[in-house]
């Protein structure tokens, strides 16, 4: 994949039954309060049909920008936050079609 040109991320996350509340608040903090370098913009999701099921789309300089982030954020204590989750997060990098 290349890493030129913007890219839009679309992160998918599932909370444990009984665990929404913190789930929601974990992904609010982890986007409003890291620096993200090469994040252009995120807004964030909440399934009304699927409670506890939250997304983020998020806008990246380039790929590598999103790469860097998540190894950085892979050294830096991810696992506690998704120790409230059914599952890891799934995330998908994607761009627009040409």
């Amino acid at each position: 994949m290349s890493s030129h040109g913007a890219v839009t991320v679309l992160i998918e996350i599932h909370a444990k039954d009984g665990q929404e509340e913190e789930a929601r608040e974990r992904l609010s903090h982890a986007i409003r309060t890291s620096e993200k370098p090469g994040l252009l913009s995120s807004t964030e999701y909440e399934d009304l049909n699927d409670p506890g099921a939250f997304y983020a789309v998020q806008v990246w300089e380039n790929a590598e920008a999103f790469r860097a982030h998540m190894e950085f954020a892979a050294e830096t204590g991810m696992g506690e936050a998704i120790r409230v989750l059914r599952v890891p997060p799934r995330t998908v990098v994607l761009r627009t079609v040409d």
